[in-house]
């Protein structure tokens, strides 16, 4: 039984010796306790690499400036605004109504506004619009609408979005296929 033992104690005595020199020699990797303090907790500030533009860095990015627009037309209203004219009946010309479906029947102030009455109606009926010119040749559309109207109220026109003066209105009943029958035209003086 005695050589068992001199072997195990053999081996147990060389395993010790090993454990000894790996602790020894992993001891000499750990450094001190003055090169532990000497390392700075604080991180180093990195360099932060400088986005390159893409293509929209390149787009303009200024409001275009626009050309110059044309001037309106003159146009004017008989005692547009509230210039001391009273509320009630405007008087008016009628220069061309040649029946059908479209005429202006009344015209009522009422303070700056002009309530206009009339009838705007076809057969096949697509829409109406009433128009605004001081001189026949340029027309502003004032209204237009997709409503059938038979001897009631158009439109209401606001007298002072222009300025004192004569001016004729037309109204134009248009019919499904784009054609229309001659406007009624009527004067407004001051």
């Amino acid at each position: 039984m005695m050589p068992s033992l001199r072997s195990d104690t053999t081996f147990l005595l060389m395993l010790v010796g090993l454990l000894l020199a790996a602790l020894v020699v992993t001891s000499a990797d750990i450094p001190g306790a003055p090169a532990l303090a000497s390392l700075d907790p604080r991180p180093l500030p990195t360099s932060t690499p400088t986005p390159t533009p893409d293509w929209w860095a390149y787009v303009s990015t200024a409001t275009p400036t626009l050309p110059g627009l044309p001037a309106l037309p003159a146009v004017s209203l008989g005692g547009g605004g509230s210039g001391g004219a009273s509320d009630g009946p405007v008087a008016f010309q009628v220069v061309a109504c040649p029946g059908g479906g479209a005429s202006i029947s009344a015209i009522t102030r009422q303070g700056v506004w002009w309530a206009i009455a009339g009838t705007a109606q076809a057969d096949p009926f697509w829409y109406w619009k009433m128009e605004l010119s001081s001189d026949d040749t340029k027309w502003t559309v004032l209204y237009r609408s997709e409503a059938p109207t038979n001897s009631g109220h158009l439109m209401d026109f606001n007298t002072t979005t222009v300025p004192r003066g004569s001016y004729r209105m037309r109204l134009t009943v248009v019919e499904r296929d784009g054609n229309y029958d001659e406007p009624c035209v009527i004067a407004i003086g001051t």
